[in-house]
């Protein structure tokens, strides 16, 4: 009998060995041993021969061992590919969320399977960060009290992180490994925070959008294209002052401009950045070119397209916006869409779009936009519209930043704005900036001027302390500048 025994064990190393060291450590072992184990015991059974009887347990014992192997593989396996964990990301900082076995647990993670979820969360009762799913889940609520790490399903529509105790009727999805709560605590800070909840554990997920990264001057956009957050704006400048300050931008490190149908200069921004690419040896891709197409265009916006692409001429649009809402702004967004399909276009956006506006707006288009481009400044700050437009994943930019023209001189005197200035021996112009990049604005200054023009790029070696953010943002006096 106990030729056949070893004739049935090498056809089972002959399988392990032609599928390879992985599946013989794995599925194929298991299930071969599985297969013919019964067989070779039931063999040996047979024969009373002592021989037979220690050759055939050894053959059981190195079974058994296998089998005991997998078991502890697989698990390992299942641990390693975070089989019951979540996590979530914030800022820099990667929190590993051991899962709950419940059905609530189960269709979140089902959710995380068809991509990232970045919320916007707020602190509440000083004990947890709350924040909005996208949909209801089901509920396993009993009334439990927290502890700091617990990650709860609030109503079936909200999720919590919490990082002390309170008592109520939740549902826990799972809890923060390996973090204390005053780690905790300092990684979730103050007041709002954006939180990517992920499958994802060894990289930041692409989702992670809208964070200004302050010592690179740049911003992540959702469409997956990263922008500078300090540009220049080319309202009102005509065709040679237009070339001068997109040079004089780009020669000092600048790389964000902006520019519009209505601008009359996307010929001269085209022809300053050909220069500037040949005399300052700058990469096309180290540029970011924003232009607009106008409502009176929206009719016929391929043509519209078509016609800024000609007059940039500098091979693709980085963002394209509209320029405020209109008669057929969803088909002309569209249509901008369609060129983001074939690469002419990278990103897409708008302007002088409202909560009102961008409520009806959204959920008509496919791609969401990558920014909105609103009139901001220290009289006029949206106090309630630019945290809205945040939360939607969209990145904020302010045009006239220094109050527009026939205001900015008034607003470059105003004491409170001196004061901060004297603080930190920089100038007006530059405290109004920084303060908007703190509050995640993209800031886009037009000026002639190359000192103002260097100037306004000068805003990463400072910042302003939360006295100076309170201050700024008691100047607010829903002022506006402009009609749009």
């Amino acid at each position: 009998m106990i030729k056949y025994a070893a004739f049935l064990r090498k056809i089972f190393d002959a399988v392990c060995r032609q599928k390879g060291p992985f599946y013989t450590v794995t599925f194929m072992k298991k299930e071969l041993a599985a297969v013919f184990l019964p067989f070779i015991l039931l063999l040996a059974s047979c024969s009373g021969n002592d021989q037979n009887s220690e050759t055939t347990s050894e053959i059981s014992s190195a079974a058994d061992e296998e089998s005991q192997n997998v078991t502890e593989e697989e698990t390992s396996g299942s641990d390693q590919d975070g089989a019951d964990h979540f996590y979530i990301h914030i800022d820099d900082k990667v929190l590993s969320v051991k899962t709950e076995e419940n059905s609530s647990a189960k269709a979140f993670k089902e959710l995380l399977s068809e991509g990232d979820l970045s919320i916007q969360m707020e602190d509440y009762g000083n004990f947890e960060k709350v924040g909005p799913l996208p949909g209801s889940l089901p509920q396993n609520d009993e009334e439990i009290t927290t502890e700091p790490g617990d990650i709860i399903l609030y109503q079936g529509d909200k999720i919590t992180i919490y990082y002390d105790t309170n008592t109520w009727s939740f549902t826990r999805l799972g809890k923060v490994q390996d973090i204390s709560k005053e780690e905790l605590k300092e990684i979730l800070g103050d007041g709002g925070v954006k939180a990517v909840f992920s499958l994802e554990k060894d990289k930041m997920p692409k989702d992670m959008t809208g964070v200004f990264d302050l010592e690179r001057g740049t911003v992540l956009l959702n469409s997956g294209y990263e922008m500078p957050i300090m540009g220049i704006g080319t309202y009102s400048l005509d065709h040679d002052t237009c070339i001068n300050s997109v040079k004089e931008h780009l020669k000092n490190g600048g790389r964000l401009i902006d520019t519009a149908y209505m601008y009359h200069n996307e010929e001269a921004v085209g022809e300053a950045v050909r220069q500037a690419m040949e005399e300052y040896e700058i990469p096309r891709e180290d540029i970011f070119v924003i232009t607009k197409i106008y409502p009176s265009q929206f009719d016929e916006p391929e043509k519209a397209i078509e016609m800024a692409l000609e007059k940039l001429d500098i091979g693709y649009v980085d963002m394209m916006l509209l320029h405020h809402p209109g008669d057929n702004d969803v088909e002309a967004y569209k249509a901008m869409e369609e060129y983001v399909k074939e690469g002419s276009i990278r990103s897409l956006g708008l302007s002088n779009y409202y909560v009102e506006e961008l409520t009806d707006f959204l959920p008509k288009v496919n791609i969401l936009p990558a920014l909105v481009q609103n009139e901001i400044h220290p009289y006029y700050q949206e106090q309630d519209v630019v945290p809205f437009i945040q939360e939607q994943g969209i990145v904020v930019q302010g045009w006239y930043p220094l109050g527009g023209r026939g205001y900015t001189k008034e607003l470059l005197n105003d004491e409170t704005i001196l004061d901060i200035a004297a603080k930190h021996n920089v100038s007006a112009a530059q405290v109004i900036l920084r303060w908007d990049l703190q509050r995640s604005i993209v800031v886009i200054p037009g000026s002639e001027n190359p000192d103002h023009i260097k100037e306004n790029l000068d805003l990463l070696d400072f910042s302003l302390d939360d006295e100076d953010m309170e201050r700024m943002a008691s100047l607010d006096r829903n002022e506006k500048h402009d009609w749009y």
